[in-house]
């Protein structure tokens, strides 16, 4: 079953290829590091069958040497440009009374 929650598998599979890791190669840096992953954990946050965990994927951004945000996709686009999700104004709170 995929998860529609796991974003970053296909993102995660591609960084490892590019780096020419196994899913073995990948899981060794990330325990050396001190994250607790097994390959089957990893197989499965990349074919989409778990979800990572905010803490492996803080490892993943870690031993690939790329921002948190460069593990997930871009942003939709409304039809000004703006991203989809991403406050424009701060947030204020108003005094009563």
């Amino acid at each position: 079953m995929y998860h529609d929650s796991n974003v970053i598998g296909q993102t995660v599979s591609r960084l490892r290829y590019e780096r020419h890791w196994s899913q073995d190669d990948l899981v060794a840096r990330l325990q050396i590091m001190g994250c607790g992953i097994t390959r089957s954990v990893l197989a499965n946050i990349e074919t989409r069958r778990s979800v990572a965990t905010d803490k492996q994927i803080v490892f993943l951004a870690q031993v690939f040497g790329v921002d948190v945000g460069r593990l997930f996709p871009p942003c939709p686009a409304r039809s000004n440009g703006t991203p989809v999700g991403v406050c424009t104004q701060a947030a204020t709170r108003r005094r009563s009374g």
